[in-house]
């Protein structure tokens, strides 16, 4: 009667297993179908491959929910959070850390638990024939445990290795926060920027407009010409040509913007304009400050020298794999026989104890060209190392000056918004007393329309070097930071 149960659940787990068997083909099937369709070639040389399983590609942007308009801080808060660039760098820098707990995974014994599962059939050959014997089922557990003893510094090296290796991973991170930043920053005060000279276009459409009315105003009374009107006319339009491309650059800025800050192009963007009062007074400090600053601040050049760590580490692990290992192993288990019937024997134990010393003799050369490209690539990331020190030396020299040039820039640029103003004052009262004629007045507004296409350049330039010699030594901070 218990043989019959027995057998009765084994045959049960048999036609699982065969279930199991069967739907897995099914499924292997299945894959292999949308594999060939996704695999599938363009018919022709010049027509374009069309998928007949289109990809659904979902996007994690999110929607704004400020009802308020946002300052440049919460603008770049908010860019740190959405932004695609610092995940993507965040979960390189996890992946990087779980390397090194594969690395330390070494430092740990291993323990291995098996389980086999055989049946066989013993036939005896006699003068009388083939004499059948009894089958048997045999189940044979066993648990092994290693360790490695020595092997020369091969964990050390790779477990180091991986530790610069995410030492890197996490300053690369924090150079992609800061080019998050600083993309948010440039393009903050380039859309303010653009708003600004809206505003100037429509000023000088105004004051062209204003003129061309007082010219057609001269013009009926028999004081100007019909010349003096199409002037009027030529400027006015191109005023508002150029205006409608200030408008167009504005809408393609506020896309950026919000592309820069993780959110969808059309995403309702409200802005808080800088202080009207440029704090050049605060950033005050030499060059030679910046560039020792940056050597020490810039994350992407400490991750370079990390980078080279590492791969010198991986040349020492590397070197490590031809040298001799000690290995400790324990292994244990025991073996049933007739396991399928309920009067099984209590079987045999087996167990072993041993100390292994494994000395690599010839692997093919492996183990050398393995160094010699370790090493390789260490000479390259060294090499690159030094190119990216003279690169951002080059970087913050050339941000100290644009920001240097900027600010002088400002003054000046007020000062001849001023006199151009003035000068279009005088054109004009000269024009409407009738001493005055039209291409001076035309030549005046023009002049004040660029001078005032000056100031928003110069004030928005200074705002943009700032932000780029702050990314340029290192620093964390927006907006006036840098001293």
């Amino acid at each position: 009667m218990k043989n019959r149960q027995f057998k009765s659940k084994w045959q049960k787990v048999f036609r699982l297993i065969g279930v199991i068997a069967c739907v897995s083909l099914s499924f292997a099937s299945h894959g292999e179908v949308v594999l060939k369709q996704d695999l599938s070639v363009s018919p022709q040389p010049g027509r374009a491959w069309r998928s007949t399983t289109p990809l659904a590609i979902t996007s994690a942007a999110t929607t704004l929910k400020a009802s308020s308009p946002l300052t440049l801080p919460e603008l770049t808060d908010l860019a740190l959070q959405n932004n695609p660039t610092t995940r993507e760098a965040w979960n390189s820098a996890r992946a990087q850390a779980a390397a090194v707990g594969i690395a330390n995974a070494g430092y740990y014994p291993t323990l291995d638990a098996a389980v086999a599962l055989t049946r066989g059939k013993t036939s005896i050959n006699s003068s009388g024939g083939v004499v059948s014997g009894s089958a048997q089922t045999r189940l044979s557990p066993s648990v092994s445990l290693g360790y490695v003893l020595f092997d020369f510094g091969a964990r050390s090296a790779t477990k180091q290795a991986a530790q610069y290796g995410l030492l890197a991973a996490n300053l690369t991170q924090n150079r992609a926060i800061q080019d998050v930043t600083l993309r948010v920053e440039q393009t903050y005060y380039q859309l303010l920027g653009a708003r600004e000279t809206i505003v100037a276009g429509q000023e000088t459409v105004k004051s062209v407009q204003l003129s061309l009315d007082v010219a057609n105003a001269r013009r009926q009374a028999g004081l100007a010409t019909v010349g003096d009107v199409y002037q009027a006319e030529t400027l006015l339009a191109q005023g508002r040509l150029q205006l409608r491309k200030a408008q167009g650059e504005a809408s393609k800025l506020k896309g950026a913007l919000c592309n820069a800050v993780g959110l969808p192009v059309n995403a309702k963007l409200e802005l808080v304009p800088p202080e009207a009062k440029l704090p050049t007074q605060a950033v005050r400090a030499t060059i030679d400050e910046y560039l020792h600053t940056a050597k020490l601040s810039r994350p992407d050049l400490g991750a370079a020298e990390a980078q080279v760590r590492a791969a010198r580490a991986s040349v020492d692990a590397a070197s490590a794999q031809g040298d001799p290992t000690l290995n400790f192993a324990i292994t244990g288990g025991k073996t049933f026989n007739n396991f399928e019937t309920a009067r099984y024997s209590n079987g045999t134990s087996s167990g072993t104890v041993g100390i292994t010393l494994n000395i690599p003799i010839f692997d093919g050369f492996r183990t050398t060209n393995t160094v010699w490209q370790a090493q390789a690539r260490a000479d390259q990331l060294d090499a690159a190392r030094d190119r990216m020190a003279l690169q951002v030396e080059l970087d913050v020299w050339q941000a100290y000056f644009d920001l240097d040039t900027a600010e002088a820039a400002i003054d000046s640029a007020h000062a001849l918004l001023r006199s151009a103003g003035l000068a279009r004052e005088v054109a004009q009262e000269r024009y409407r007393a009738g001493i005055g004629n039209i291409p001076d007045l035309l030549t005046a507004q023009v002049n004040e329309a660029n001078a005032r296409m000056e100031v928003i350049q110069a004030e928005m330039g200074w705002y943009s070097s700032l932000s780029q010699l702050n990314n340029a030594i290192g620093n964390f901070s927006s907006g006036a930071e840098t001293k």
